[in-house]
């Protein structure tokens, strides 16, 4: 059984694993992954599980996680951080603790009053990767309902993808079915969730191209989809008040309008 840890009445702190089970899968230098639970003060219709970035090295917690979990919960929303842990070499390592991060969600969906047919999967450059790969990769009940993907790191191929991100997860020397699997964009069906992403013409880390592939790939198999390319913001503005990106406003409305038409 999982043991958690009550930050406040609405917020908890629970492990991926158990002990046990965490030690027999863990490297040396892993720490446990956690899924940092806040729930909204009545019972919500809507949910979304954030994957923050940090170019599968780190974790932007704060400015990815955090605060788009409170700012989520002030418009009725309840959601759920992943502190995922980082590949080092084991490609497979980040899906599997979000895969884990869905079964914890789907089996406790009664008992946090969500609805589990509208829960979605947000994520930020890498994290959007992340997201990416759950939006392509889960089945069954452990299916998001939608996706929302910021600035995303979305494909393995050398003249689009974000080099850094790459080399974390996939290593310097990936065979092409390797970069192929890795890359979401191929991966897209026709039972992809819906999917809306965000991305700045000028971003100078994570190319737009990244996020049109997506995009493209959702319209070939008529799966419902928008995208958003501002002109400028640059990368990595987050979801703190005050961030230097001028459309955060327009970009927050945009967020919650997608939400509401997808649990209509």
């Amino acid at each position: 059984m999982l043991s958690s840890v009550l930050v406040n009445a609405q917020n908890l702190v629970l492990p991926l694993y158990g002990k046990a089970e965490f030690e027999k899968m863990a490297s040396p230098d892993d720490e446990m992954p956690e899924l940092h639970v806040y729930l909204t003060d009545k019972p919500s219709r809507q949910a979304v599980v954030v994957c923050p970035g940090g170019g599968y090295k780190g974790l932007s917690f704060g400015s990815e996680g955090v605060a788009v979990a409170k700012w989520l919960n002030k418009n009725g929303i309840a959601a759920f951080v992943v502190k995922y842990r980082m590949p080092a070499g084991r490609q497979e390592v980040p899906v599997r603790d979000l895969t884990r991060v869905f079964e914890i969600v789907m089996a406790n969906a009664g008992k946090w009053n969500l609805d589990s047919c509208k829960i979605g999967l947000m994520g930020f450059s890498a994290g959007g990767h992340l997201a990416a790969t759950g939006l392509v990769t889960l089945r069954g009940e452990l299916k998001p309902d939608f996706g929302i993907l910021v600035y995303p790191v979305i494909s393995m191929k050398k003249d689009i993808t974000h080099q850094f991100s790459r080399f974390n997860l996939i290593g310097k020397k990936p065979s092409e079915d390797t970069v192929i699997k890795f890359s979401t964009e191929e991966q897209v069906a026709e039972d992809t969730p819906a999917t809306i992403l965000f991305h700045c013409s000028d971003d100078p880390a994570v190319k737009p191209e990244n996020s049109i592939v997506f995009y493209q790939a959702l319209l070939r198999n008529a799966v419902p989809a928008e995208m958003h390319v501002y002109p400028k913001g640059r990368h990595g503005w987050g979801f703190i008040e005050g961030a230097p990106f001028p459309y955060f406003n327009e970009f927050k409305t945009t967020v919650l309008r997608w939400i509401a038409e997808q649990n209509n």
